[in-house]
């Protein structure tokens, strides 16, 4: 992830004495990066009620001394005649003998993939898995939950909660399918193997795969920008220690897809953080703990004057000269001097109000909003015209998507250097400028665009 200090590089924010606004953060979220990291939760037979010390494939060695502990198990709660497992989890608690890892007993484990599992957390980190309530479910996919109640339906998607904190720990667990890269189990499994001494690996098909859930994101209930989407806060715990107010080390991030964040849209956390996004500027005041364990975060609006290098666009900025390649007529692939396609600059769009739009077919969100700006490109007002750039498409499939709709849109491409010009932070993204090509607003939805 390409994070940012926040930092003006030199320049100064002149900050507005607006009100300081308050957004409580207190819904799980989940990144990018997550979602994308192949991370194995390897599992292990207990043996005679004993674990055996957390892996590290990045410092073990064949052969090392291994510490092992006794742990108390809820012996009756079993699967009889067949052996539990048990794994770590990384989590930076600070108590007991593994401060950075929280134990976990698996029942029936050669099952799991079929059916649902009892999961025992060492929640106090003792060793002793029978003071730490009841056991938490791992649900596989495969399995209906139609006949669940609305207490079973918190584990659906395999939560599993590490403390009993407000805003604690949880990871997500699931696993490989059928023959979901093969190649990374077998380096994953020879490399665990080697290392593992006298414990028992269960190998990557009856582990986890796990996903930390480290984001929890709120509302700002007063966000009232001119693209009239809603402005998700959200918080990073990137050292798993259980705060979310790290100076350089947790993430601030913002977003318009609820629970769902990109790392590019994401800041180092200090006080005084600058975030830019979509046009306008907010000063981070502080992140802190409330009174109910519900994390904060506490940000106002500031001008954008004297902000020299931003990740957005700024509004009443003008727009940055760009070329982009422009569709017109027929396309007609290995026909060179018949394509209509030839370089356009924005500079040629000037004297009227112009609506950008970077968009991708296969994107949900323009999905949602492709009816709206279709229905705006057939009752065009002369004061404004559309230009339309795809971020990842052909040439065929532009002109086809232009003639099967029979839009009214200049149809262009958003090339990687468009796009860096243009700042994009969301997908689809719209900018609306004036006859002078300074910018009005950043993502006004189409059919707001069309009532003024």
């Amino acid at each position: 992830m390409a994070s940012s200090t926040g930092h003006l590089d030199g320049s100064t924010a002149k900050v507005a004495h607006s009100k300081i606004i308050v957004t409580a953060v207190n819904q799980r979220g989940t990144d990018n990066e997550i979602n994308q990291l192949i991370d194995i939760l390897p599992l292990f037979t207990l043996m005679k009620d004993s674990i055996i010390q957390p892996i590290d494939l990045s410092a073990d060695y064949p052969g090392m001394t291994l510490s092992a502990w006794k742990v108390v198990c809820p012996n009756d709660s079993f699967t009889r005649g067949i052996k539990p497992a048990y794994g770590f989890i990384s989590h930076h608690h600070g108590v007991g003998l593994l401060p950075t890892h929280t134990l976990i007993l698996v029942d029936n484990p050669v099952n799991i993939r079929f059916r649902a599992t009892k999961i025992w957390v060492d929640l106090n980190h003792n060793f002793d898995l029978t003071d730490d309530g009841g056991a938490q479910w791992y649900f596989p996919m495969k399995l209906t939950l139609l006949k669940l109640d609305a207490v079973d339906r918190v584990f659906s998607q395999s939560l599993i909660l590490l403390d009993t904190l407000q805003n604690g720990m949880a990871v997500g667990l699931n696993q490989f399918m059928s023959g979901e890269l093969r190649s990374v189990q077998k380096m994953y499994d020879a490399a665990i193997s080697l290392v593992s001494g006298r414990r028992e690996y269960l190998g990557c098909n009856a582990s986890f795969r796990q996903h930390r859930k480290t984001v929890w994101f709120g509302t700002e209930n007063e966000y009232s920008a001119s693209q009239n989407d809603t402005l998700y806060w959200a918080l990073k715990d990137v050292n798993l220690n259980g705060s979310y107010n790290d100076i350089g080390i947790d993430k601030v991030i913002v977003g318009n897809n609820r629970g769902e964040f990109s790392s590019s849209n994401a800041w180092d956390y200090r006080p005084g953080l600058i975030v830019h996004w979509l046009g306008q500027v907010q000063l981070i005041e502080k992140v802190q703990e409330g009174k109910n364990g519900i994390w904060e975060i506490s940000h106002r609006k500031i001008k954008n004057v004297g902000i020299k290098v931003s990740r957005s666009l700024l509004i009443g900025e003008k727009l940055s000269k760009f070329k982009f390649c422009l569709i017109e007529g027929k396309y007609q692939p290995g026909k060179l001097k018949e394509n209509p396609v030839h370089r356009r600059s924005i500079r040629d769009f000037k004297g009227k109000y112009t609506y950008i739009v970077v968009w991708n077919a296969d994107n949900p969100n323009y999905i949602n909003d492709s009816a709206e700006l279709h229905n705006l490109s057939r009752n065009l007002p002369d004061s404004i015209r559309i230009v339309c750039l795809n971020h990842g498409g052909g040439g065929r499939y532009v002109y086809q998507y232009n003639k099967r709709y029979e839009t009214q849109f200049i149809h262009g491409f958003c090339s990687s250097e468009v796009a860096e010009k243009l700042k994009l932070q969301t997908m689809p993204q719209y900018f609306l400028i004036d006859p002078r090509q300074r910018l009005i607003s950043i993502n006004q939805r189409p059919n707001t665009l069309k009532n003024q």
